[in-house]
């Protein structure tokens, strides 16, 4: 009995949590990278009745304008017809006037966040009606569940982005076209569901640009519901007669959305009815043209990838969401296979209501694997609603059942709510950053996708607490973000990409504190993806977020050479390191590796490491993510294995020592040498396996260091590969070094031993093919 009298007052507390659940993170989200436009835009239209930033924004204004709503309350607010830029349409000069420099962030944020959220609030009630319409209380119940706890409905629904409005009003649309569907041909709501059609139609164009899918969807299953009823030629008329009038009522609307505007277009002779619309539509082509940075899985793309929507729905959706629909899927099936009715009817005739639900987020899913911009989870939440309620209607298909099996049913689906509530919660408060198990959680996100899938600028109120708690007065900031931390309290320098920054030096840091948002973190906006790659080898002090990143770099002593390993330039080297004066020392590491005195640093191709005690200072890589080269420092020079007595020759080299190793049928030595001077000659090292005859089975001559960058005191170590002929006799043979002039081949003796031009380190045995 009280259950029952509960039951109608949880859909409300289930729409009351949704709404709890976004105002943590309207109250405590910085203001994000594309909310400062959105709000400024719409302000910008609300104040002076101007679209001339529309087209520069490339989104329709409703959203904007209905988030913007509460700022003609607050007078502070700047005029935006006398910001600089404002003749020119410079949509930036008007967005760091209006939003990012006024003092009060907080303010203006809540104020066009809390409409945005409230229009949203209201599609979990669409989702719930509809879900009820067609499976009853339970379905209706789990529905709105699922919506309530969505960490990804919840974040971008408490956002200033068009995201909410063009889902609300997308499931607004094809709801009501249901409700025509299922209501008598002819009667009153008959035609009143098919004007609302046609209204919320032309409502949503007004919202986001990809609402014009919705053309496509509608299309077909005013066709195919006249085809249940009608002959193939009747239905085509009747169809097509219906679109046009949708058509009609869906431009009135779009027109009166523009104020009436009659204005010219670009390439068209004459005047256009809400021309900035198509203005807008083109604009927004011409950007997916260019396409947008990305990056996923490692990867950077201006054109993005197919497999990015996929990818991004698996590892961003709720695990205990996934197994929901996978399950779902499977009973629908079944429930076809066995010839089962679909909602109440025979097939036929249900398919065009069927269509309603299914048509449109499968047209969405397949444009969006079209996409060349592939900058967020968002751009799928369009998807959610009609898999939640179809999902939700079809679970509850199956027969009640009592005992066992209906225990555990119902046992496993509040686990699976319980899951996916706990998700949700452990993100808060701001579920921007969920990411699922199968990502490692929040923490774990940033190493698959970024952007406005995790780091949207919203922890600057984080950063301020976190600073003023550990007693830190200033911070270089790097965020692709043009917000202005000091509204926030912070004292910041801008780092790369903000045109703002200041001098940085990507290979060493100065000492400081560093906050890194994870974005520019793995390359895309940054002006290379490796600019922050020293940071990306570290942990970080902190995480804020799971996407503000706080590092210390400390002081080191700074590097007086560096031996590189690479085609890299010098100059581009030492812009690297913003050290004009260091000595760089380019080598064949394959063969030769050159230790200098004091710290030092290593640059090297992926997988080739310096011989010396070391440590990994960065790892650049390319726009594949595989890594190209490792810079390492050098905390010592390598000792040999055998340190023999030096053995000066007469010529600028002494030995120092060797390390051998045996392989299976060759000898890998590494001899050790000091330079003792500056060769005015081509040199080389030589190594020779001499038989007892002393003829020499086996050379591992070379130098892969020029002798005009040798200086005194510089440690070659030397890489030699001996390996016997297969038709080598079995016996004793001997390891002899040393050195020769390239120009007349005459070896270098011995200073101490001048009969002597090598050095005889070590005997060894190998068996020949008669004792294989």
């Amino acid at each position: 009995m009280i259950a029952q009298k509960a039951r109608p007052w949880l859909p409300l507390l289930l729409l009351l949590v949704f709404f709890a659940l976004g105002m943590t993170q309207v109250r405590y989200a910085s203001i994000t990278f594309d909310e400062g436009p959105h709000l400024a835009v719409g302000y910008t239209t609300l104040r002076t009745h101007d679209l001339r930033l529309q087209p520069v924004h490339i989104h329709p204004p409703l959203a904007n304008v209905l988030a913007a709503l509460p700022l003609l309350l607050q007078p502070d607010l700047p005029d935006p017809t006398a910001v600089d830029g404002w003749e020119i349409a410079s949509l930036s000069a008007i967005t760091d006037a209006v939003v990012w420099q006024y003092p009060h962030p907080a303010r203006i944020a809540t104020a066009g966040r809390v409409p945005i959220l409230l229009l949203s609030t209201l599609l979990g009630a669409l989702v719930f009606r509809w879900a009820r319409d067609l499976g009853g209380w339970p379905a209706a119940t789990l529905a709105l569940t699922l919506f309530a706890l969505d960490p990804n409905l919840i974040a971008h629904s408490s956002l200033i982005t068009t995201d909410g409005a063009a889902v609300t009003l997308s499931v607004a649309t094809l709801y009501a076209l249901y409700r025509r569907l299922v209501s008598p041909t002819g009667s009153r709501e008959h035609r009143r569901f098919f004007v609302l059609t046609g209204v919320l139609l032309g409502v949503a164009q007004l919202a986001k640009v990809s609402a014009l899918l919705l053309f496509p969807v509608v299309g077909p299953i005013l066709f195919v519901r006249a085809w249940t009823h009608n002959r193939l030629p009747q239905a085509l008329r009747l169809s097509i007669g219906q679109f046009l009038v949708l058509i009609v009522i869906a431009g009135t609307v779009i027109w009166a959305g523009y104020g009436f505007e009659l204005s010219a277009v670009e390439g068209v002779p004459f005047r256009v009815l809400a021309g900035t619309h198509f203005t807008i539509f083109r604009s927004l082509n011409e950007h997916y043209g260019l396409g947008h940075p990305t990056f996923a899985f490692g990867k950077i793309s201006d054109q993005g990838w197919w497999w990015y929507f996929p990818a991004a729905f698996l590892i961003k959706t709720p695990l205990p969401v996934l197994l929901l629909l996978i399950g779902s899927a499977v009973v629908g099936v079944s429930l076809l296979a066995k010839r089962s009715t679909l909602l109440g009817w025979s097939l036929l005739s249900s398919l065009p209501v069927s269509l309603t639900l299914g048509l449109f987020p499968i047209t969405y899913a397949a444009v969006s694997l079209l996409s060349s911009v592939n900058i967020g989870y968002r751009h799928l939440l369009p998807l959610l609603p009609f898999l939640y309620v179809s999902a939700a209607q079809t679970l509850t298909r199956l027969p009640t059942r009592y005992g066992v099996i209906g225990q555990t049913r119902r046992a496993a689906g509040a686990l699976m709510i319980a899951w996916l509530a706990l998700g949700t919660l452990r993100t808060l408060p701001t579920p921007l950053i969920y990411f699922n198990e199968l990502a490692g959680g929040p923490s774990g996100g940033y190493r698959y996708l970024v952007d406005s899938n995790l780091d949207w600028g919203q922890n600057l109120w984080e950063l301020a607490a976190w600073m003023a708690e550990n007693g830190e007065e200033h911070v270089r900031y790097a965020h692709y973000s043009p917000a202005n931390p000091q509204v926030y309290g912070i004292d910041a320098d801008f780092l790369p990409p903000d045109p703002r920054a200041v001098t940085f030096t990507p290979w060493r840091p100065e000492p400081g504190l560093y906050a890194i948002g994870a974005t520019v973190l793995q390359g895309p906006y940054a002006p290379d993806i490796n600019t922050y790659a020293w940071f990306r080898a570290r942990e970080p002090v902190v995480r804020l977020g799971d996407a503000l990143f706080v590092y210390r770099v400390a002081e080191q002593p700074a590097p007086g050479w560096l031996v590189s390993c690479t085609q890299l330039s010098h100059e581009s080297i030492r812009n690297q390191l913003a050290k004009a004066a260091i000595r760089i020392i380019d080598v064949n590491c394959d063969q030769t590796q050159v230790y200098s005195a004091g710290p030092g640093l290593y640059l090297t191709p992926a997988g080739l490491e310096p011989k010396g005690d070391s440590t990994i200072e960065l790892t650049l890589k390319n726009a594949e993510g595989m890594p190209t080269h490792t810079l390492y420092r050098i905390l010592e020079s390598p000792l040999p294995q055998v340190s023999s007595e030096e053995i000066e020759l007469n010529g600028p080299v002494t030995l120092i020592g060797y390390a051998l190793q045996e392989q299976d049928a060759a000898v890998a030595l590494d001899t050790f040498w000091r330079v003792t001077e500056v060769p005015t000659r081509p040199l080389s090292l030589m190594a020779h396996l001499v038989s007892t005859d002393s003829s020499a089975v086996a050379v591992g001559d070379g130098l892969g260091f020029s002798v005009d960058q040798w200086l005194p005191g510089d440690t070659l170590v030397q890489s030699h590969i001996l390996a016997p002929g297969e038709t080598s006799p079995s016996g004793p043979y001997e390891i002899r070094v040393g050195a020769y002039w390239l120009d007349t081949m005459e070896r270098m003796h011995l200073k101490e031993s001048p009969d002597q031009d090598s050095i005889a380190l070590a005997t060894l045995n190998f068996e020949g093919p008669d004792e294989q």
